[in-house]
């Protein structure tokens, strides 16, 4: 993969890249990333509704090497269900590289949902290695029934009473799990909540070379509140036409 920014003309595994990034937790909680793909007119998916529709064969090696960093990988509900969430796969290089650094061979799934409104029967539960049951985030309003149900294949922790508190969802991720790394995957109204939250420390945007129109979402796009965050550009690559973006808070 090429790298156009910092060093332009080098080739690059973005595996090694991503690793070698450095990632010094903040003061009480994880590092926070969002990780996510945009059409050149800023599309967040495609006609279909799913952003896995704008990747290809280089996006995917991106999307593992991103993966590969994170203890837990964060996603809302309605992401889940719309791209049909499997846990987290890695390939055996990536798997062996994070239990050499002591780490579990692949990270958590953490499902957010403040109403519980998730089929316990999804493959992400279903398909789970015992030693990696996904996480879920909800609320203590949550319905009872849900929660007994969905607790039978997932780990559910209240972390706010009728809202999802990320302060208070992302301390409890560090607690179960010791993650020092969580990345976020959406989707756009997640994104938006950890904006508004001030709590994203790193932005990885992939640009696809493609268009969509039409009524397709941001990145980050819901009722959260709005704020300018200043971003520092960290790394370019590219291939295949796609552009690979890091951003860190400045």
């Amino acid at each position: 993969m090429l790298v156009l920014w910092p060093t332009p003309g080098a080739e690059i595994d973005p595996a090694d890249a991503y690793a070698r990034d450095s990632r010094p937790a903040p003061s009480g909680r994880p590092w926070v990333m969002i990780n996510m793909i945009s059409a050149v007119d800023g599309g967040a998916t495609d006609p279909a509704g799913r952003s896995g529709g704008l990747g290809g064969p280089a996006d995917k090696q991106v999307f593992a090497a991103v993966r590969s960093v994170a203890d837990v990988i964060v996603a809302g509900a309605g992401t889940v269900a719309g791209e049909d969430y499997g846990p987290a796969r890695l390939s055996p290089a990536l798997r062996s590289a994070r239990r050499e650094q002591g780490r579990p061979e692949v990270p958590r799934i953490a499902v957010v949902t403040a109403s519980l409104r998730i089929d316990p029967g999804r493959r992400l539960f279903a398909e789970a290695e015992p030693e990696a049951r996904p996480l879920v985030l909800t609320t203590e309003a949550a319905d009872a029934d849900r929660r007994r149900a969905l607790s039978a294949v997932a780990e559910v922790i209240s972390v706010g009473e009728d809202r999802v508190d990320w302060h208070l969802a992302l301390a409890a991720l560090g607690e179960a799990t010791g993650a020092r790394v969580v990345l976020c995957e959406g989707g756009p109204s997640t994104n938006a909540q950890l904006v508004a939250e001030d709590l994203v420390d790193e932005m990885c945007v992939t640009l696809s070379p493609s268009l969509v129109g039409g009524a397709a979402p941001r990145i980050v796009d819901g009722p959260a509140a709005g704020r300018l965050v200043p971003l520092e550009l960290g790394r370019a690559l590219t291939a295949d036409g796609y552009l690979f973006l890091r951003y860190v808070r400045r």
